[in-house]
């Protein structure tokens, strides 16, 4: 199969979006919304959220692009995954281990407990095994136009367009009015009751990802894209930003990554990389390689993120804010990437656990 130097692109920058977003994500809850700091950390977290959307869109376009075997899916990829989480699960809890005042017994519960859930980054490695599975049933759905896009349409519809249409009512609209939060709970209800699992979840975007991948956007689809998803990164910051400064506490109702402004931006971004052209062979090579160390990156910024702030006292409060995230998110992805590189040279922990 032909490599698809996009998507090597896509996967370093969304990797450095999750780094940005979990930098300007860790002093978001402590500072105050009428300050530049809380402004600028909210700017930062909702510009970026479409990293997770587009590593899934990746995967997508990677995956369904070709047959795998299940015995491959499981023996090779869910494989990795499972043993990654469980060795950097171990790391973290290594690296957090402290003493306890209340006591031994409840210690080992706590690491335990840890090990079994994997730091809060970590969720991303569980959610990717469960799509894995499911990857013979999106195979089918993707041998059809017709039932993929009918597919595409329906969680579209379901998962994103109702859930936020109700959302931004109730933050906008219903208030005091008993007849509208009547109606509003009726139409979430009766959305609720349908349980419509089937097109539920991460497995949009990582349809969405072949999608976009085998079609064609002419200039002018493409142009429109681009105006959607300016829209919706404009929409990201300033509807957060209006209903802090409403409620007067930190607000993050629309950074969820199944909003249709997140979305717009996912989709903005993986057209902007797809339909620009690569003719630097060098660089290409060196982003290629760099998109080869990102999962290790992924997995160990964290580290970086939290000693920096605790050894060195540099963060994202260090100095101006606007300054400072992407100062320090450059920073932790450099040294991620440097680590994950030297792990990446040994053979085993390159095969299954970077």
């Amino acid at each position: 199969m032909e490599r698809k130097t996009y998507c090597d692109y896509l996967r370093v920058i969304a990797t450095f979006a999750v780094v940005l977003l979990h930098v300007s994500a860790s002093n978001w809850y402590s500072t105050d919304v009428n300050g530049l700091q809380w402004q600028a950390f909210n700017f930062y977290d909702s510009v970026v959220r479409w990293g997770v959307p587009v590593f899934l869109m990746i995967s997508g376009a990677l995956f369904l692009n070709r047959e795998v075997p299940l015995k491959k899916i499981y023996g090779k990829y869910i494989l990795r995954m499972v043993i990654a989480f469980y060795v950097w699960s171990l790391f973290y809890v290594i690296m957090t281990v402290e003493t306890l005042e209340n006591g031994i017994i409840y210690g080992i519960k706590t690491h335990m407990r840890a090990l079994a859930l994997g730091h809060y980054h970590m969720w991303f490695i569980i959610m990717i095994i469960g799509i894995y599975m499911c990857i013979p049933f999106y195979k089918r759905i993707v041998t059809d136009d017709f039932i993929m896009k009918y597919f595409l349409i329906l969680s579209f519809i379901f998962f994103f367009m109702i859930p936020w249409t109700i959302k931004l009512l109730n933050d906008y609209v219903v208030g005091n009015n008993e007849q509208m939060a009547k109606l509003v709970g009726v139409v979430n209800s009766y959305v609720s009751n349908k349980n419509m699992q089937m097109v539920l979840g991460y497995s949009f975007y990582f349809v969405l990802g072949y999608f976009l991948d085998m079609i064609e956007l002419k200039k002018k689809q493409r142009v429109i894209v681009y105006i959607l998803g300016a829209i919706g990164f404009a929409f990201t910051v300033g509807v957060d930003l209006n209903l802090a400064l409403k409620t007067q506490q930190p607000c993050g109702n629309y950074y969820g990554n199944f909003d249709v402004n997140i979305m717009l931006e996912a989709v903005c971004v993986h057209t902007l990389f797809k339909y620009r052209e690569y003719k630097s062979e060098k660089f290409n090579s060196l982003i290629y390689m760099i998109s080869g160390y990102t999962f290790g990156a992924y997995l160990i910024h964290v580290f970086f993120i939290e000693k920096f702030s605790s050894v060195l006292s540099f963060n994202a409060l260090s100095f101006n804010p606007v300054v400072s995230v992407p100062v320090v998110s450059c920073a932790v992805l450099v040294c991620a990437l440097l680590v994950s590189g030297i792990l990446n040279h040994i053979p085993i922990i390159k095969k299954y656990c970077v």
